[in-house]
């Protein structure tokens, strides 16, 4: 959901605010609206002030939304790595599912689908 943000400041011997907008989030560049004697900034419907109907569509900012990268570490598909366990009597294989995160075929990932394998692993790289 996009949100429309004012920041407003004084200058010395200014009798009203100077008003500065943007809108953050969203994928819809902003706009202005006239709906009745009204303006409005869109998205968001923010109303503007009344003093403040003389404000141009370049004056607004747009921070589009930008989605986060996930920490996936570099491993290929092909690739499977031999961890050995805690106890040091087996080796269980830790490869990249078709979704691209890793599986180990131990019974703690299969409980809970996360392991100190694929953490070793992932450290590693």
């Amino acid at each position: 959901m996009s949100k429309v943000l004012v920041n407003e400041f004084f200058q010395f011997g200014w009798k009203k605010p100077k008003r500065t907008y943007a809108v953050y989030g969203g994928l819809i560049p902003p706009a202005l609206m006239n709906y009745g004697s009204d303006k409005y900034i869109m998205p968001g419907w923010y109303k503007l002030p009344e003093d403040e109907h003389d404000i141009k569509l370049e004056d607004i900012k747009f921070y589009p939304y930008k989605p986060k990268e996930d920490n996936k570490p570099n491993i290929q598909s092909d690739s499977i790595y031999k961890v050995t366990s805690s106890k040091g009597d087996k080796v269980y294989e830790v490869k990249m599912n078709n979704s691209g995160s890793l599986e180990c075929e131990c019974v703690g990932y299969g409980f809970r689908r996360k392991c100190r394998h694929i953490d070793q692993v992932t450290r590693s790289l």
